[in-house]
């Protein structure tokens, strides 16, 4: 029997392993990306709230668009660097298992 809907975590995916190798530096892009558009929405939304806060101008339409032009950039960045972090644990996990050794390159060619 499956557990309650509401106790699964709802971003795992069954399909793939929980864990795998990968290099560290795309974890630390994937950090800066997240903070880059932490920075975004805070500056949006308090631009946004800014006219009953403080009665200052909010940001006109222009840089609102092209802050969320900004995020969807670095969305689209994200999606790259996650998929090439799976293609490179899927590629460690398949050069370790058993009989993978045949299909390698050799290591020096004479």
């Amino acid at each position: 029997m499956q557990s309650h809907p509401l106790t699964q975590n709802p971003w795992s995916i069954p399909t793939d392993p929980e864990l795998g190798l990968i290099p560290l530096a795309p974890l630390h892009h994937i950090d800066r990306a997240r903070s880059a558009i932490e920075t975004i929405a805070r500056m949006v939304g308090n631009s946004a709230a800014e006219p009953d806060a403080t009665g200052a101008q909010p940001l006109d339409a222009w840089t609102v668009a092209s802050l969320m032009g900004g995020v969807e950039c670095l969305c689209e960045h994200l999606g790259v660097l996650t998929e090439t972090m799976l293609e490179q644990a899927r590629a460690i996990e398949a050069a370790t298992e058993p009989g993978a050794a045949q299909h390698a390159a050799p290591a020096v060619i004479q």
